[in-house]
């Protein structure tokens, strides 16, 4: 069997052509490395630093891949996060968190996770929880002090919260002596504040530096197997 010869422009035009193919193919290879390597460096740089209670942020860091029908020049491979997790955009750069509706923050303490920053809000101690079983103060006449007693051994007796300024309580061991009351109060969640200032922690960007500083490498890779 004879074997086709491609002799002068044609057989160039087919070299070109080709070489032309494996750097397109080696490119959008080496840049979704890059890219999936930058999505892996960011869920390990928020898993080190960041209080995680679940898995939500880390499930939210996306990559889009590069298109194999873009032209060389339109390679481009994207990783970040998506808007379920805005809030990491703050985290990145820093800056200031304040209520969509314009009203205090609601900010749960430690008590309300259970005694650790590690854990999500308990149910009972969620806000919307907290207010629905908020005792008003008692409307007896007499002094704040005299009220803030008649309001307190209702909350206690029934397992409620007080509301005290801009913060909400739990009553606890509540006393009645012959001579004086006592109990106490334990917050649960604070709405003192309009806003809080994060400051800025990176996490997208030094993974993003460490993975575009392995392009060339990938490339390389990339071309060797073609």
């Amino acid at each position: 069997m004879a074997t086709k010869v491609f002799t002068g422009k044609n057989a160039f035009a087919l070299v070109v052509g080709d070489i032309k193919k494996c750097q397109k193919v080696a490119a959008v290879n080496a840049v979704n490395r890059v890219a999936y390597t930058a999505r892996k460096n960011a869920i390990t740089n928020v898993e080190k630093n960041f209080t995680l209670r679940n898995n939500f942020t880390t499930r939210n860091i996306f990559t889009t891949p590069a298109k194999k029908s873009a032209s060389l020049n339109d390679i481009a491979a994207y990783t970040g996060a998506l808007e379920q997790i805005g809030y990491m955009e703050r985290q990145e750069t820093g800056g200031t968190k304040r209520s969509p509706s314009g009203s205090n923050l609601i900010i749960p303490n430690t008590r309300a996770r259970g005694g650790s920053n590690s854990k999500k809000v308990q149910s009972r101690f969620r806000y919307s929880n907290v207010a629905l079983n908020t005792v008003r103060w008692s409307s007896k006449s007499g002094s704040r002090k005299a009220r803030l007693v008649a309001t307190a051994f209702v909350a206690a007796k029934n397992k409620k919260f007080i509301r005290l300024n801009n913060s909400f309580f739990q009553v606890t061991n509540f006393r009645k002596g012959k001579k004086a009351v006592s109990f106490k109060t334990k917050q649960i969640l604070n709405l003192k504040h309009k806003t809080t200032y994060t400051p800025a922690n990176p996490w997208l960007e030094p993974a993003s530096e460490y993975a575009a500083n392995l392009m060339q490498d990938f490339y390389n890779q990339e071309m060797d197997k073609l």
